[in-house]
C-alpha cells in the first residue's frame, strides 16, 4: 500500500466532495481495490465533462498536462493530469471517450456508468469504483501488458 497514493486520494476526494463532483475510480487503482497486486502508478478517475471547470479552479498549481483531447496508448479522450506530492493523478472526462482494441485496432466507445459504481475502501478511504466486470471488459479491449496482468489477477479464484 502506498502512502503517497493515500495522501493524494484524501486530498482529491476532499476537493471532489466539496464541489459535489460525481466521479469513478478506474484503471490500476481500481484493479488494486478489487484485489489486484500490481503497484499503483497513478490515480485514474472519470468525472462528467460538465464538472471539469469546477475542479480545475482548485488544482491549477498541480497541473502537469493541461485539459485537452489526447489520442495515445490506445486511448482517445479529454483529460488532464495533476501531480500532487509526487503522485500522478489523471482525470478523464467521461463523455466521448474511446479505447482501441489491441486485437484489431478498432475503436470502442467507453461508457462510464456512475450509477453502477461500487463503494470500496482503499486504506480507509471510501471511494466510488468501477465495477470489476466493467473494468475487466475494458482492460480486455485495451490488452496492454498491465491490463493482462490485472485481468489475470481479477479473474483468478484468489481475488475477493
Amino acid at each position: 500500500m502506498s502512502e503517497k497514493v493515500k495522501v493524494a486520494l484524501k486530498w482529491l476526494k476532499g476537493l471532489l466532495d466539496a464541489e459535489s463532483i460525481e466521479y469513478q475510480i478506474v484503471g490500476g487503482l481500481a484493479a488494486t481495490i478489487h484485489g489486484g497486486s500490481r503497484e499503483i502508478a497513478d490515480i485514474d478517475l472519470y468525472i462528467h465533462n460538465s464538472d471539469a471547470n469546477k475542479l480545475l479552479v482548485h488544482v491549477s498549481q498541480f497541473i502537469s498536462k493541461p485539459l485537452t483531447r489526447y489520442t495515445e496508448y490506445g486511448w482517445d479522450l479529454e483529460y488532464f493530469q495533476l501531480v500532487y506530492q509526487n503522485q500522478k493523478i489523471e482525470i478523464g472526462l467521461s463523455q466521448n471517450t474511446k479505447i482501441q482494441s489491441a486485437l484489431d485496432g478498432s475503436w470502442h466507445q467507453l461508457e462510464i456508468d456512475y450509477s453502477a459504481s461500487v463503494e470500496k475502501a482503499y486504506q480507509g478511504i471510501i471511494l466510488p469504483v468501477i465495477p470489476v466486470h466493467h473494468l475487466i471488459e475494458y482492460k480486455r479491449i485495451l490488452g496492454r501488458e498491465v491490463d493482462l496482468i490485472d485481468i489475470q489477477e481479477l479473474t483468478s479464484s484468489s481475488a475477493p
